[in-house]
């Protein structure tokens, strides 16, 4: 992240990284506090947060998404198909910590 140009994310992001906060095997905090906190995080990696393509490019990459990698060995959900989308509209390297994103056709950073 703190090498990337211009680094920004999604409000999908933030609301799965609020979410799995939030959860009582993590922080075990209401979501709008663990919401906060994502919130801060970006803020101080000045990590920008962007619009989800304009509908029917979401829609489209989203759905070739799910047609390509859903049922396969890489089994994105819902959220991957749209942070796929993303990166695919924007033409930006995915962040991943987990393989499902490297087997796709994304450039990957770790």
């Amino acid at each position: 992240v703190t090498e990337a140009s211009a680094p920004f994310t999604s409000a999908i992001a933030v609301w799965e990284a609020a979410m799995a906060l939030a959860r009582p095997e993590k922080l075990a905090i209401p979501v709008v506090r663990s919401a906060e906190i994502v919130g801060r995080f970006l803020e101080e990696r000045a990590i920008a947060l962007r619009e989800l393509p304009p509908a029917p490019e979401a829609a489209s990459l989203s759905i070739e998404a799910a047609s390509r990698f859903r049922s396969n060995a890489m089994r994105l959900n819902m959220a991957d198909c749209f942070h796929y989308a993303c990166a695919r509209y924007y033409a930006a390297p995915m962040l991943s910590t987990a393989d499902e994103f490297r087997l796709t056709d994304l450039e990957t950073v770790s």
